[in-house]
């Protein structure tokens, strides 16, 4: 579990499915990621079993839920290992209600703190599509820096990839 001054990050567990279906059922809220809708929550249930739980389980990281501490469910952010590429990805999603109020910033900022300061990693991963100008101001107020125009098979339409590395992120912290 992670805190900061309005948040608790914690990881996912099944009392989430409701959250998770609501936040990646709204077209609005997945327009930039790449995922498809989730249709049901089966559908929300097999993302919990076969990504989200798989994630801390090996390599004590990933997507975690972000509540207020009035308890209030805003959506979710953390960092993804790719095994594939043995890199790791800080990433959020949040309901719309909740756009624009500074939580992606303060929850993405406590999933670096978590990744550089506990678990030591020397580069975590950030990608946005070029579009998506929101998640562009979060990455830059997160001083992460500009590594170019990548296109993968999850975006094939291309994205933006950032990095920020530990010795810049101990340099930020000074």
């Amino acid at each position: 579990m992670l805190e900061t001054e309005r948040l608790i990050l914690k990881p996912m567990t099944s009392a989430d499915v409701c959250h998770l279906f609501e936040l990646n059922s709204d077209p609005e809220v997945v327009r930039y990621t790449g995922d498809s809708l989730s249709h049901n929550l089966a559908d929300a249930q097999r993302i919990l079993n076969e990504f989200v739980y798989p994630q801390f389980q090996k390599y004590q990281m990933g997507r975690m839920s972000v509540f207020l501490k009035d308890g209030s469910y805003l959506g979710w952010c953390g960092l993804k290992f790719d095994p594939i590429s043995a890199e790791v990805d800080l990433g959020y999603r949040f309901l719309k209600k909740f756009w624009g109020k500074g939580f992606a910033t303060e929850a993405s900022q406590a999933s670096l703190k978590y990744g550089f300061e506990n678990l030591k990693l020397k580069k975590i991963l950030a990608r946005s599509m070029p579009e998506n100008k929101a998640s562009l101001k979060v990455i830059h107020k997160l001083g992460m820096t500009f590594r170019g125009f990548n296109i993968d098979s999850n975006y094939p339409q291309g994205f933006l990839l950032f990095d920020l590395t530990d010795k810049e992120y101990n340099l930020c912290k000074k």
